[in-house]
């Protein structure tokens, strides 16, 4: 990890390798009066997930705050996690602060977490591989009626949009990092 990719003020951690990001968050806290001294903040990417999940922060006092490109990670309900669209104005983000910090309780998953079956753990390193529907069922020997079946479930735990989507998710950093923690491979 490079030292300026994270950095730990009085109320919040951030785990931003974009400076402008980073400095824009911290600004945003001291000039606007944001933190609660009872509640340590964290900021984190996608990238940075691994690192963040190993820290082990106490989530009775913490809100962890990942910062996506506007994808919904929602097989990741197994960690108190509030996601928030990086690209949204500084107004928004000032208002999701205030309403995560005036929530009594952190956020909680009630949700059982998401595990993958043998067939689609298969399905995902063919789909990564970037293998056809056709070529999934011959290697897997199954119909491509039950390819595309075991793929729509796929996509509904991972609450994927589309294929495209589907895709995005399983190329990022924080799918690959979950995959590893939650289901070991093989």
């Amino acid at each position: 990890m490079r030292s300026d990719d994270y950095v730990r003020t009085e109320h919040a951690d951030f785990w931003l390798s974009d400076n402008y990001l980073r400095w824009g968050l911290e600004s945003l806290f001291t000039q606007n009066s944001l933190a609660k001294d009872s509640i340590h903040y964290v900021f984190l990417t996608e990238q940075r997930y691994s690192e963040v999940r190993q820290q082990n922060y106490n989530l009775s006092n913490t809100r962890i705050i990942l910062l996506t490109d506007g994808s919904r990670f929602q097989f990741l309900n197994d960690m108190a996690i509030y996601q928030f669209p990086i690209k949204s104005s500084i107004e928004e983000l000032q208002q999701f602060i205030i309403s995560i910090s005036s929530q009594k309780e952190p956020l909680r998953h009630y949700k059982a977490p998401v595990s993958l079956n043998q067939r689609e753990r298969l399905l995902i390193d063919l789909i990564k591989q970037g293998k056809r529907m056709a070529d999934m069922g011959e290697l897997l020997n199954l119909h491509i009626k039950t390819v595309y079946q075991t793929r729509q479930s796929l996509m509904k735990k991972m609450g994927c949009s589309g294929a495209a989507d589907l895709m995005h998710k399983l190329h990022s950093d924080i799918f690959k990092s979950w995959l590893a923690e939650s289901h070991q491979l093989h």
